[in-house]
């Protein structure tokens, strides 16, 4: 019941951070308009990008700090964000010694340079007595464009691996920053 009430938790925190950043980024990243010198230019969103991402996991009785790498690929199509995004991460829980996962995303754009998505894929948990859990992994996220080429964000996951001696549910809370790759 503790991942679901921190799951509860992320999903107030995400909500209320989306709140702020709404009001702050509304003089951000312009909108284009149709009209004399309209360069029609590919949806911000769109691209290759890699990041990094420093967070919180916790399981059962043991938690500690996480940290590491995504790359991703989004397409946009108006104020819909879809894509791909794998990542690793190196754990200081006793009882975790990596997490992996191989995701879809899907987002809407609340304002120009705002996302809000919803992720589920493929995780993998590592670490301790045991090889590696696969399972399923799932969260919501925000992540806002400052520049045409960076972007942050802060996501909850919930990774569901069941190895047969009982929930071994990981919840993670973390922060990330991500570049564009390529235009």
């Amino acid at each position: 019941m503790g991942i679901l009430r921190r799951g509860v938790i992320a999903l107030a925190l995400v909500v209320g951070v989306g709140a702020v950043v709404t009001s702050a980024a509304a003089d951000g990243i312009p909108t284009r308009s149709a009209g004399p010198g309209y360069v029609d230019r590919p949806p911000i969103w769109r691209g290759l990008y890699g990041g990094l991402h420093l967070g919180h996991a916790e399981s059962d009785f043991d938690d500690g700090i996480v940290g590491g790498v995504q790359l991703g690929y989004n397409w946009q199509t108006n104020q819909i964000v879809y894509g791909l995004e794998g990542d690793i991460s190196l754990s200081g829980a006793d009882s975790i010694d990596y997490l992996a996962s191989f995701r879809g995303r899907l987002g809407y754009l609340i304002q120009p340079n705002l996302l809000v998505y919803a992720t589920a894929g493929l995780g993998l948990v590592g670490g301790g007595d045991s090889d590696s859990d696969a399972g399923f992994v799932y969260g919501l996220g925000i992540e806002g464009m400052f520049s045409d080429t960076m972007s942050a964000r802060l996501e909850y996951l919930a990774f569901n691996n069941d190895n047969g001696h009982g929930d071994d549910s990981v919840g993670v809370i973390r922060a990330g920053l991500n570049i564009k790759l390529g235009r």
